[in-house]
């Protein structure tokens, strides 16, 4: 049976954003007090670029990508990394994470941590997560070996703890870097990417996938996940039950296009006070009850950037299943039980495919939430 090696920030932690947030911030202070102003995309970009590199080779390499010759990466990183340090424990679970440690410690299949993080800042990142760690066969940090990813080295050291041969090894990581120094220590790898240009990845994931959620164990001979519920109308297609999530807040604009393009009213919800729920889900095409007007409906909805439209930031766009005529929803309170993932986001050659795999998932809601474990969700939003 293969050994699973993986990667921590991205692929099990949800740390990019916080390091996105506190690094930007740092540049542009810094830029700033030298009279220049850098567009906050163009560091976002320069920073997706340099994931996965160990933190001193990430502020060189980010240093030389913004070309700021009068820093260096020293000073860059002892300022960010006070401040890192204080908030590590904002940091979550990535979506699936725990469900797939668990599934391979059942199932006996021997894993491993490839980490580039210092040991140093390790423990400050697991502090609420020790189990992670304890679950770990081996784990080797990036201060345990001279060069980091994509250099192989890290690989290769994390399959030697674990008594396996490099082509016995499936590697999940999130960064092109990381995949580069598995690929190079001549491992499988997997890539649920944490950057948003996923063909960053072609040359070196033997798969790429959207989120932990769709991993496909038995395809890399490895025990398959039982906790897929086949729809009976279709066993080609499965949900997969999720813990449930509760969603609060006043119905927002969206981008206008649910009934005038698709014919599908929406009922958006503003992402930012909802963070901490969003963040506890993949990306991905969700079914679950809604509350509205003292009712509660069955619905469909969409996390994420919806690769059709190409959206610039994520977002929350549920379909109750409910015909309400002609009026609106804005400034009505919504609430929303997450109780199932249906699929990732797609994207489709037409607007007419588009629609017709929308109405397929609001099918597949309808028929799974009469069904247990899923209808007794719907008792979360009864107040």
């Amino acid at each position: 049976m293969p050994t699973v090696i993986l990667d921590l920030d991205g692929t099990l932690i949800n740390t990019e954003q916080l390091v996105d947030e506190v690094v930007g911030d740092v540049i542009a202070e810094l830029t700033r007090a030298r009279g220049r102003v850098l567009d906050a995309s163009v560091v976002h970009d320069a920073l997706e670029r340099v994931r996965g590199m160990r933190p001193l080779e990430a502020s060189r390499a980010l240093i030389d990508e913004l070309k700021l010759e009068d820093l260096d990466a020293e000073s860059l990183l002892a300022r960010t990394a006070p401040l890192l340090n204080a908030r590590w424990s904002e940091v979550e679970l990535m979506p699936g994470a725990l469900r797939l440690l668990e599934h391979l410690r059942e199932r006996n299949v021997k894993f491993g941590l490839a980490t580039s993080t210092p040991r140093e800042y390790l423990k400050l990142k697991m502090a609420a997560h020790e189990n992670i760690l304890n679950m770990m066969s081996c784990v080797v940090t990036g201060c345990m070996v001279s060069k980091g990813k994509p250099d192989p080295e890290i690989f290769q050291l994390a399959a030697r703890h674990l008594g396996a041969d490099a082509s016995d090894c499936v590697v999940i990581e999130d960064t092109p870097v990381g995949c580069e120094a598995a690929r190079r220590a001549g491992m499988r790898t997997i890539a649920v990417p944490s950057i948003r240009d996923r063909k960053a990845f072609d040359e070196w994931s033997d798969e790429t996938i959207h989120s932990l959620y769709d991993l496909n164990l038995s395809k890399w001979e490895l025990p398959a996940f039982s906790d897929w519920i086949p729809v009976a109308s279709d066993v080609s297609e499965q949900v997969l039950p999720v813990p449930p999530v509760v969603m609060r807040g006043p119905v927002v604009k969206g981008f206008g296009r649910g009934s005038k393009m698709l014919g599908i009213p929406t009922a958006n919800l503003d992402i930012v006070p909802l963070k901490f729920q969003v963040d506890s889900l993949a990306p991905g095409i969700y079914m679950g009850f809604a509350a509205m007007r003292g009712k509660i409906h069955e619905m469909v909805m969409s996390i994420g950037w919806n690769p059709y439209f190409d959206n610039a930031k994520k977002t929350i766009e549920p379909w109750l299943l409910h015909d309400f005529g002609e009026n609106d929803f804005y400034g009505e309170e919504l609430g929303l039980v997450v109780s199932a993932y249906i699929r990732p986001e797609a994207n489709f050659t037409t607007l007419e495919d588009l629609i017709r795999r929308i109405h397929r998932d609001a099918d597949v809601s309808r028929e799974m939430l009469k069904l247990d474990p899923f209808k007794s969700t719907r008792q979360l939003l009864i107040a």
